[in-house]
């Protein structure tokens, strides 16, 4: 009587997958003074990116609370540098 005998598929052969980036972002709602104005800026931390800018708080805040909850951008690392308005730093 024969066994049979399971066959493994190899990694090459599966689906490819990317691989995961092991950042943790959040977003935060910081006060910034120009110009005699007080805007509103959501923050993406680690990378410190300025995601919008606003003149009112609650449209910030809803910026930021829609991003934390669905962190769309945390597989690729953070939100694409075209998209941002800047850097904490630069400024």
């Amino acid at each position: 009587m024969r066994l049979s005998r399971s066959r493994q598929i190899s990694s090459s052969k599966r689906e490819k997958r990317p691989s995961s980036k092991n950042t943790k972002l959040s977003y935060e709602t910081v006060m910034v003074k120009k110009n005699r104005k007080i805007l509103w800026q959501c923050i993406e931390k680690p990378t410190g990116s300025i995601i919008c800018e606003h003149f009112f708080k609650e449209d910030a805040d809803s910026v930021t609370k829609h991003q934390n909850k669905h962190r769309q951008w945390e597989p690729n690392g953070g939100i694409v540098e075209f998209l941002t308005l800047g850097n904490i730093k630069d400024q």
